[in-house]
């Protein structure tokens, strides 16, 4: 480091400073962004961030338009010969023999991604910085220039190679004092709920921590050969509904109301699961960086549980029950059978047995498990 020209070590010191001072992520992402911005003379920058899987999750951008992001997410990334969005893994970028590479657009002027959508932005040339530390990809820069200014040179490249295992240092150790304050403000909660498996998740859905009971519950699953893909190795339905709660929060911001997926894992010949998601609330601090958790109970046992909450007047208003097909409903959820349930209200199974059709027809499902898959969402 004694080796840089005193601006640019006072720009990387500030990135480490910060990093060591703020927890506020976004903060240390925009200091490492400006850093390298200054140093290297550029019209504009990307940053993308990776998800731990390949690919990006958000899409940081400094002098270019926010539409042409989009538009770039939802189709020009198709014709996008450096595919800036993929390859954002530790293996991708080791494999190659730089961590930076200098690119200029001279042989694709007469392409519609040139001059639909880098033109109007006056991007031409690029210099593409992958910020490594501790075998992890923390981040992809993306300085550009346009046509009217020479590309990025061999000196300026080698600048870049000094200085960003700085920065991505910086922010490997803000990351790592975020998630230590998360285990000292949050696990508190999760050890409350000790009695059911607990995982707690990062807005890439990474696991930040998970409880014995999860890990037990998780190792009776048979997974499927995808979800060996995945870092973790969780079920499927597990990711599919954390997406679909972050579609939800970037599609409808609720502001503060808690958005809640439950569906159920069915084990063939061992007990079935019940998976709640959630965002959880996490105060000031971690605005805008989601935490899902995620909650795995033995159906058995969450039935039993849910009974404390189900509303016999709720049913009735929202699917038309009678008071008898909630009585039906409520003896379903303890795992009764018909017989059983026939005998606890003092009529016949045939009659348990019609209660049921009309239910079912009144709920929208055709059998026991989907109905209560439909009540613990209702």
């Amino acid at each position: 480091m004694d080796k840089l020209p005193p601006p640019i070590l006072t720009d990387v010191l500030e990135v480490i400073s910060t990093a060591n001072e703020s927890m506020d992520y976004r903060l240390v992402r925009q200091k490492a962004l400006d850093a390298l911005f200054r140093t290297i003379p550029s019209e504009g920058a990307i940053f993308f961030l990776p998800d731990g899987k390949g690919q990006f999750t958000h899409i940081k951008l400094k002098n270019l338009s926010t539409a042409y992001c989009d538009y770039y997410k939802k189709h020009f990334y198709l014709f996008d010969p450096l595919h800036l969005t993929k390859g954002l893994s530790l293996n991708a970028v080791m494999g190659k023999s730089q961590q930076e590479k200098v690119f200029s657009y001279d042989s694709f002027l007469n392409t519609e991604y040139y001059n639909d959508f880098l033109k109007p932005q006056k991007i031409h040339h690029k210099l593409i910085v992958n910020l490594v530390a501790e075998k992890e990809l923390y981040g992809r820069i993306v300085l550009t220039r346009p046509r009217r200014f020479n590309s990025f040179t061999r000196q300026e490249a080698l600048t870049v190679r000094t200085i960003a295992p700085y920065l991505a240092h910086a922010l490997a150790h803000n990351n790592l004092r975020m998630k230590i304050k998360l285990k000292g403000t949050v696990l508190d909660y999760i050890e409350k709920q000790s009695s059911i498996g607990m995982i707690l998740l990062d807005e890439n859905l990474q696991i930040i921590y998970s409880n014995e009971k999860a890990e037990a519950a998780i190792g009776k699953l048979e997974l499927p050969r995808s979800a060996l893909d995945h870092k973790d190795r969780l079920p499927p339905q597990i990711l599919k509904d954390c997406e679909e709660i972050k579609k939800k929060l970037r599609n409808c911001p609720v502001d503060g109301a808690t958005i809640t997926k439950q569906s159920i894992i069915h084990c063939p010949g061992k007990t079935n699961f019940v998976i709640t998601s959630k965002v959880l609330d996490q105060g000031p601090d971690w605005e805008d960086s989601r935490l899902l958790m995620v909650s795995i109970e033995d159906q058995m046992t969450a039935e039993e549980r849910s009974l404390a909450k189900i509303d016999p007047q709720h049913l009735m208003d929202k699917f038309d029950l009678s008071k008898r097909e909630t009585d039906v409903v409520e003896l379903l959820f303890l795992g009764l059978k018909n017989a059983q349930i026939a005998q606890k209200l003092f009529i016949s199974e045939v009659t348990v047995k019609k209660h049921l059709q009309n239910i079912f027809e009144k709920v929208g499902i055709s059998n026991r498990t989907a109905l209560v898959n439909r009540i613990l969402t209702a």
